[in-house]
């Protein structure tokens, strides 16, 4: 399709004579809760308007995956798309269409070089956007990252919206002094490019403050910008929690037990090193993710023990619901994997040859790129500052955002 003249939706209304009803998410910053936010009102959206007549859209994407689709092509696509498509089993939108653009690496040089067109880019949205909005009831799209993602290829959310004509609710983190700056200045981008701010919704407000930022946040809105607050929703620790297929995907490992069990998460992460220097708890802890080197055999063991003993004593009724990682050059032995099975701990190895029992490095790496994580230190450290991204099938998770 032509695209000269005005906005995208103008043009759907001129050409179809259609009305489409639209709104973008966006945030004014990462993990900010977009996509968990974007979950619970597209649910809200399908039952209103009824399954198949919501349709989803994530114009930019930082992330990517390939999907094989039934003709044999591969498509990139952002793994938000992926979660929201399965899910919500929206089979009738083409992934072409809910994933226009996604920056892999060397994107952003190859529209420098002038090998990519931002216009090029541009039109696929709008194609995309006018092929959702006229066989659906309602489109939702989700920004990516803050407002500016993406200015440096002259393609970013607040581009995309003012292009499409479409309004904007913008994610703010809880607070106020901080929170409302970052607010202001994605604001002030959305207006460069022609892009109304509908309202505002604040996330992972802590508790204590909820009634107080509340009261003072939206005053100031409506004070400052005629803008409402349109929710505050209270900061839940239980969403923000990663799962063990989580962690197996950060650390880019297998599972060697318990898999069934993939989507548990914990209350504690405990590690474990150097021989002698701890053991697990008589009785154990429950929901605790242990990490370890593959040496420690005994603790390994102790750890069996305690989930068989508790399963024995409150016969089958009770279990610790642990987790370990296990980081070393040689996965344990068939037999401890098959007890750890057993008891239904889900189980990854990160397979190290260069780490030592104290997970310190051993190996020079001079002239080569380093290891991912250079020591079993650093990987409790990815791990603690991991943010999850939901998937479609772990389902508990998802339905607990929405709900919430």
């Amino acid at each position: 399709m032509s695209w000269k003249g005005g906005n995208t939706r103008a043009v759907i209304q001129d050409l179809f004579g259609i009305h489409t009803h639209t709104v973008m998410l966006a945030a004014t910053g990462m993990h900010v809760g977009k996509t968990t936010l974007s979950l619970g009102v597209f649910r809200g959206l399908q039952q209103k308007w009824g399954h198949g007549r919501v349709a989803y859209c994530k114009p930019l994407g930082q992330r990517y995956k390939d999907v094989l689709l039934p003709d044999g092509r591969t498509v990139k696509v952002d793994p938000d798309v992926e979660t929201v498509r399965n899910f919500f089993k929206l089979d009738k939108f083409a992934w072409e269409h809910m994933s226009p653009v996604v920056f892999p690496p060397g994107f952003t040089r190859k529209v420098i070089d002038g090998r990519i067109h931002t216009a090029d880019l541009l039109h696929k949205i709008k194609d995309a956007f006018t092929a959702l909005a006229t066989n659906s009831d309602f489109t939702l799209l989700e920004g990516s990252g803050h407002v500016g993602v993406g200015s440096i290829v002259n393609l970013n959310n607040a581009q995309v919206a003012g292009a499409l004509g479409v309004d904007v609710v913008l994610i703010a983190p809880g607070g106020l002094g901080v929170s409302f700056d970052q607010l202001a200045m994605n604001k002030a981008l959305l207006e460069k490019h022609g892009a109304q701010l509908r309202g505002v919704i604040l996330n992972k407000v802590e508790p204590d403050k909820f009634d107080m930022v509340k009261d003072y946040y939206g005053r100031v809105l409506a004070d400052l910008w005629e803008t409402p607050l349109l929710g505050c929703i209270p900061y839940q620790p239980a969403i923000e929690k990663p799962s063990m297929s989580g962690y197996a995907q950060l650390l880019n490992s297998p599972f060697i037990a318990g898999e069934s069990d993939r989507f548990r998460t914990f209350e504690s992460i405990r590690l474990v090193l150097s021989e002698g220097e701890e053991s697990v708890d008589k009785e154990g802890v429950p929901e605790q993710l242990v990490v370890t080197h593959s040496s420690r055999i005994d603790l390994i063991e102790s750890l069996i023990r305690n989930h068989e003993n508790l399963r024995k004593s409150s016969l089958g009724s009770a279990d610790l619901r642990g987790g370990l990682i296990i980081v070393g050059p040689e996965a344990p032995k068939s037999e401890i994997i098959a007890k750890l099975e057993e008891v239904k701990v889900p189980t990854v190895f990160v397979k190290k040859e260069d780490l030592n029992k104290q997970g310190q490095n051993q190996i020079s790496h001079n002239g080569s790129e380093p290891p991912q994580y250079t020591s079993t230190f650093e990987i409790v450290k990815a791990m603690n500052e991991f943010t999850q991204k939901h998937v479609a099938d772990d389902i508990g998770r998802v339905e607990s955002t929405m709900d919430h």
